[in-house]
C-alpha cells in the first residue's frame, strides 16, 4: 500500500506542473510568446534536484541572454568575487548579479556558457598612451597609431605604459651665434669677476671654456666659508685654487683635507694663503698639522680657541713673514710651542696669547725672547705666574709697545706701573683691569703718559672715585673698550671681512 501511494503523489505532482507551464504561456506577454529558454540538462544524484530541474528540459534552446536582460538579470565576468561563482562545482559557470524571490534553485544548479569580460573604457587622453593586450586588436586601433604603439600591440607580454613627455632641453637655432665667444678670456673673467661665488660654481657647468676660465686664480682671492662644514677633501680643492683670504671661523673641517687626484698637489706648495681665521673652528690638531704643512706664506692668523700641540706651533713657526698671530684661549701651549714661533717669527706685530694658561716659566721665555717689533701684546690671565720682574723685562724688550692688556695679573703692584710710565714712551692703550695689589691712586700717574689714549680699570674702582678719576684724566678715556682686539680679525657685528680684507660677497 505505501508504494502505490508514492505513484500517485508522483502522478500528481507531474500534473500540476504541466498545468503550470500551460498557464504561464496563456498569461506570457508578447516577447515571451515565441521564445523558449535553452537550459542544458545536468545530471544529479539528488532526486530532488531532478525534479526541480525537470520542467526546464523540455524547451527549446534559444536567446537566453535576451530574457534575462528583459528580466532584469546580468552577468558578472568570470573573475567574480560572487560566492556561487567561487564553489567547486561551478568553477566555471558565471553567477547571476540578481535572484527571483520565487526560485527555490540554487546558483550553483545553472550552467550558462561563459560571458567576455566587458571592454575597457578609456578616455581621450588615455587612448594615446594605451595600447590593448588582446590578440585580436590589431584591426580595432586606429590607422594613424604610431610605430612604437604597434611595436607594443605586437609583443602584448612586455607591454607597459608609453607616455609623450616633451623634451627637457630644447635644440638651439642652428643658425644662431654666440656673442659671448667673441670676447676673450681677459674680458669674460672681468665679467666673472661680479658674480658670488655660488654663481661662479653654476657657470662652470655651462661649457668648457667656462669650466677652464671659473677655475682662474683671479676669481678665488677672497673666500668666506665660515659656519659651514667641510667634508674630506673640500678645504685642500679650495687651497689649490689659490686663496689669499680664506675665513674659516666656526667651521667644522674633517680631514684629510686632501683626496683623490688632488693628494699629489701637497708636495708642490701650491697653497698661497696669506690671511687665515680658524677661530673656533671644529677640527683636530692632526688636521691643523695638514694644514700648517702646506701654509708657508701666512702673515696673519687666527687660531683663537683651539686644541694645539708643540708640532702644529712649530709649523706655525716656518711662516718668517707672520706679522699677527691670535691665540687668545688656545690649549696645549708650552714653552717648546713657544720656541718655534717666537725664534723664527721675528715680524711679529701683534701677539695675542691671553687665557692660554701659560706656566711661569713660559712667561718668562716670552718676556725674554720676545720679538722687538711687537706693537700690540695680550698677555691677560695670567693671575699669579707674571709678576713685576717680568713686566720690566718686558718693557725693555719691547720698547715700541703701543697696546698691552695685563688684565687679571693679581701678582702686579705700582712698580709694574712705574715701570711701564719709564719704558714705553709710545704706549696707547693699556688695561689694567682687575689688578687688585695696583693702587687705585697710582693710576692717576699714567696721565704723564704724552701718547696714552685710554686706559681700562674695569672691577678695581667704584663709581664714585672712578667719576673722580674720569676727571682727573680729561684726555683719556676710562673703561670705554670692554673687549681687547688684540690681533683679532674681526670686530664689530658685521663680520663680512678679516684685518680689514672683505671676504663676503655680499653683507649679511
Amino acid at each position: 500500500m505505501p508504494k502505490k501511494r508514492t505513484i500517485k503523489n508522483f502522478c500528481n505532482n507531474d500534473q500540476k506542473e504541466n498545468k503550470f507551464f500551460k498557464s504561464r504561456k496563456r498569461k506570457a506577454s508578447s516577447p515571451l510568446e515565441e521564445i523558449d529558454i535553452n537550459v542544458p540538462q545536468t545530471n544529479h544524484v539528488n532526486n530532488k534536484q531532478s525534479k526541480s530541474n525537470a520542467p526546464w528540459e523540455n524547451k527549446k534552446p534559444d536567446h537566453t541572454e535576451t530574457i534575462l536582460h528583459t528580466m532584469g538579470l546580468d552577468y558578472l565576468s568570470q573573475g567574480s568575487t560572487d560566492s556561487c561563482a567561487s564553489s567547486e562545482n561551478t568553477e566555471n559557470t558565471p553567477a547571476l548579479l540578481g535572484k527571483d524571490e520565487n526560485s527555490q534553485s540554487s546558483c550553483s544548479s545553472f550552467h550558462l556558457p561563459p560571458v567576455p569580460g566587458a571592454p575597457r573604457v578609456l578616455l581621450d587622453s588615455h587612448r594615446d598612451n594605451l595600447t590593448s593586450s588582446s590578440d585580436d586588436s590589431e584591426n580595432s586601433l586606429d590607422p594613424n597609431v604610431t610605430p612604437s604603439l604597434k611595436l607594443l600591440h605586437s609583443n602584448p607580454q612586455h607591454l607597459h605604459l608609453c607616455i609623450n613627455r616633451p623634451a627637457k632641453r630644447q635644440k638651439t637655432d642652428p643658425d644662431a651665434f654666440d656673442h659671448f665667444s667673441l670676447l676673450s678670456d681677459e674680458m669674460v673673467l672681468g665679467v666673472f669677476s661680479w658674480l658670488p661665488k655660488f654663481v661662479l660654481a653654476k657657470c662652470a657647468r655651462v661649457c668648457k671654456k667656462w669650466s677652464r676660465l671659473v677655475l682662474d686664480e683671479s676669481l678665488w682671492k677672497r673666500l668666506d666659508l665660515s659656519a659651514r662644514t667641510l667634508g674630506p677633501g673640500v678645504l685642500g680643492l679650495v687651497l689649490n685654487r689659490g686663496v689669499m683670504a680664506l675665513r674659516l671661523a666656526k667651521t667644522e673641517i674633517e680631514g684629510p683635507i686632501f683626496t683623490g687626484p688632488s693628494s699629489p698637489m701637497k708636495s708642490a706648495r701650491l697653497c698661497k694663503v696669506q690671511y687665515l681665521d680658524l677661530s673656533m673652528a671644529g677640527t683636530s690638531p692632526e688636521v691643523l698639522e695638514e694644514i700648517f704643512s702646506i701654509c708657508k706664506e701666512l702673515r696673519k692668523l687666527s687660531l683663537e680657541n683651539l686644541q694645539l700641540n708643540d708640532k702644529v706651533c712649530s709649523l706655525i713657526g716656518e711662516n718668517r713673514e707672520l706679522t699677527t698671530l691670535n691665540m687668545a684661549m688656545c690649549q696645549g701651549i708650552s714653552v717648546n710651542s713657544l720656541i718655534p714661533i717666537l725664534s723664527n717669527c721675528r715680524q711679529l706685530e701683534s701677539l695675542h696669547v691671553g687665557w692660554t694658561n701659560l706656566h711661569h716659566h713660559s712667561v718668562v721665555y716670552m718676556c725674554l725672547c720676545a720679538p722687538p717689533s711687537l706693537t700690540h701684546l695680550n698677555i691677560s690671565g695670567c693671575r699669579e705666574n707674571i709678576t713685576d720682574e717680568e713686566v720690566l723685562q718686558l718693557c725693555k724688550t719691547c720698547p715700541y709697545l703701543r697696546e698691552l692688556d695685563l688684565s687679571d695679573s693679581t701678582a702686579l703692584t705700582n712698580t709694574s706701573v712705574t715701570s711701564i710710565i719709564e719704558n714705553l714712551p709710545c704706549l696707547e692703550h693699556i688695561s689694567l683691569s682687575r689688578c687688585y695689589h695696583i693702587s687705585p691712586g697710582v693710576i692717576p700717574e699714567l696721565n704723564e703718559m704724552p701718547s696714552l689714549m685710554a686706559v681700562n680699570v674695569f672691577g678695581m674702582l667704584r663709581e664714585g672715585p672712578l667719576e673722580v678719576l674720569k676727571v682727573n684724566m680729561p684726555r683719556v678715556e676710562v673703561n670705554t673698550f670692554h673687549f681687547s682686539d688684540v690681533a683679532r680679525p674681526t670686530t664689530g657685528i658685521r663680520r663680512t671681512s678679516i684685518w680689514g680684507i672683505r671676504v663676503r660677497d655680499n653683507a649679511a
